[in-house]
């Protein structure tokens, strides 16, 4: 199959992807991932919604569409997965959050998850760049970093990054073909 065909069938592939995901999400909600580990092993992974229609620059907790968060255990194992805000409704008393849409990182004070006394409750809080803790309301403090959460691209993203990616190899790939041939 020549490069071209390869290329223009990996474009379709592209553009048919981009448009049913386009269509599952309305054009106005950005979804956006984050992941934090503490020292012991413990971990930390959520997403969170707002609508980029609304033009800020900063996206506290009450400009929110929904944001959820997964506890996990050192050995990857689910602890629990809470929803602090939902349809746009802030659903934890605690919640503080927020999200520079221009430097595209999270900042300031963060307390995310859930604390109604239970034993399968979890919350991640503190200042993000000094100090941030995971607790348990019964267990208290479980696991704890120096302040780091990092953002996750997108999924759109990473597989457009692989596609260019494996475009990049097939054009390298001709090339070193063709200077065999000569």
């Amino acid at each position: 199959m020549k490069l071209t065909q390869k290329l223009g069938i990996v474009t379709t592939a592209v553009v048919a992807i981009s448009l049913s995901v386009a269509e599952a999400l309305p054009v106005y909600a950005v979804t956006l991932n984050f992941d934090w580990t503490g020292k012991a092993g413990y971990s930390a992974q959520g997403f969170f919604t707002y609508d980029e229609t609304l033009g800020d620059a900063i996206i506290d907790e009450s400009k929110l569409q929904s944001l959820t968060v997964s506890f996990f255990d050192p050995s990857k194992k689910l602890l629990n997965s809470l929803t602090s805000v939902n349809n746009g409704s802030i659903v934890y008393n605690f919640l503080d959050f927020n999200y520079n849409t221009n430097t595209k990182a999270l900042f300031g004070y963060f307390d995310v998850g859930q604390d109604n006394g239970q034993s399968t409750d979890y919350y991640l809080f503190g200042n993000i760049g000094n100090k941030l803790r995971l607790r348990n309301p019964i267990a208290g403090t479980i696991d704890q970093n120096d302040g780091l959460i990092n953002p996750v691209p997108e999924p759109l993203t990473t597989g457009a990054t692989v596609i260019a990616a494996g475009i990049g190899w097939l054009v390298k790939h001709k090339q070193a073909a063709t200077r065999t041939k000569a």
